[in-house]
């Protein structure tokens, strides 16, 4: 976390911890300490940027303590770091997988509702154009390789409420993909494409229509039928045949 936002995050989360005002120069020895070597006047220039962000509030000549906005941004930090360390290494078996889609079906439902609210119109134009792509490549490419993964991180990208798009972001971060792949592997039939880019058309509809509630059933449609042919294909050998391929898995 060297760069420049990752170095006002890590203030932001140092401030937290602490109850006293931090000035510049402890502030430089707490991101040396950390391992972000800087000056104390490039330390001081990233306190008056957490300053015009909102994020700090100066004391006098002690320092500097967080806002409200400052705590939301290193409580946000804090849940972004531990659960991506918590997804790193998570889907060993076929418990997992099926943990992992319920856990996705849960947060995307819900983002994919926030993000039908107030639609931006070119967001709605790629999210479209992922839908038209998606139709016209089954068949001709692996799943995985497919507009279909795009398709939920831009919705994704979409949603307003940054706790929803933290969560989300975390159930998509590449180092899942493999398990994408291995899912894809198990399911991946010419009806089985055919209709994923039907139910993602269902849910680009409902946000189009700036339709909250449509777009959250629909996308929370997506997910059951996922997991019931998920649940349907690992059974008996095939169970021990997908625990297989999810420890062979390539990581991103």
């Amino acid at each position: 976390m060297k760069d420049r936002e990752g170095a006002m995050t890590m203030l932001a989360q140092i401030m937290a911890a602490n109850t006293e005002p931090l000035g510049t120069r402890y502030a430089a020895l707490e991101l040396e300490a950390r391992g972000v070597e800087l000056s104390e006047s490039s330390a001081s220039r990233l306190l008056r940027e957490m300053d015009a962000r909102g994020w700090t509030t100066p004391v006098g000549t002690k320092g500097r303590v967080l806002s409200a906005e400052g705590r939301r941004q290193a409580a946000e930090s804090v849940l972004a770091d531990r659960t991506s360390a918590s997804l790193k290494h998570p889907v060993k078996d076929v418990k997992d997988l099926l943990d992992l889609l319920r856990a996705r079906r849960a947060v995307e439902s819900a983002v994919a509702g926030d993000a039908a609210r107030d639609p931006e119109q070119k967001s709605l134009v790629a999210l479209g154009r992922l839908c038209d792509l998606h139709h016209q490549r089954i068949g001709e490419a692996p799943m995985i390789e497919q507009p279909g993964l795009t398709f939920h991180r831009t919705i994704v990208e979409m949603c307003g409420n940054r706790m929803l798009k933290v969560a989300g972001e975390m159930m998509l971060a590449p180092h899942l993909d493999r398990v994408e792949s291995v899912l894809d592997t198990i399911l991946a039939t010419r009806r089985a494409e055919q209709q994923v880019v039907a139910e993602h058309r269902d849910v680009y509809e409902c946000i189009r229509s700036s339709d909250p509630v449509g777009a959250e059933e629909a996308m929370r449609a997506h997910f059951d039928a996922m997991i019931a042919a998920t649940e349907n294909a690992v059974v008996g050998e095939s169970q021990i045949l997908v625990e297989h391929l999810l420890r062979w898995a390539p990581e991103s």
